[in-house]
């Protein structure tokens, strides 16, 4: 009896919240509410590595990681691209598509929902508003 109650304040300090950066759950995708804007469009492919879905430019050197928009999913072979009032468009990784949209700092990101991914990811932000096939 007397070791639980030993324990008991050891117990309860192990279920507290961490309020700490988190590691991303496994297929998970950066997502934001859907912008029209497309400053620029870019040429290339999707990856996963590291537990982070990256987009690599056939032309540029870097990566960016995409932001979808909300709606979007992942399921480890290719990205449902949600685009509201369209029909839903599938990326497969590995495979070479257009990818419009704009590139974004960090600090223009509210930290508390994206510091998972800069720590794990850390790629140049890209807000996705379209995908087409490259031809």
């Amino acid at each position: 009896m007397r070791k639980a109650v030993t324990l008991m304040p050891l117990l309860a300090t192990a279920c507290v919240e961490s309020h700490g950066i988190r590691p991303l759950r496994p297929l998970e995708l950066a997502t934001a509410p859907y912008q029209q804007i497309a400053a620029e469009a870019r040429i290339g492919s999707l990856m996963y590595e590291g537990g982070c879905l990256m987009f690599s430019d056939d032309r540029k050197p870097g990566r960016l990681l995409p932001i979808w928009p909300d709606g979007s999913l992942f399921n480890g072979t290719l990205v449902t691209f949600h685009q509201p009032a369209k029909n839903e468009q599938r990326v497969a990784v590995g495979e070479e598509f257009v990818m419009e949209g704009v590139r974004i700092s960090w600090q223009q990101l509210p930290a508390q929902r994206y510091a998972p991914f800069w720590q794990q990811c850390r790629a140049q932000p890209f807000i996705v508003s379209g995908v087409r096939p490259a031809d």
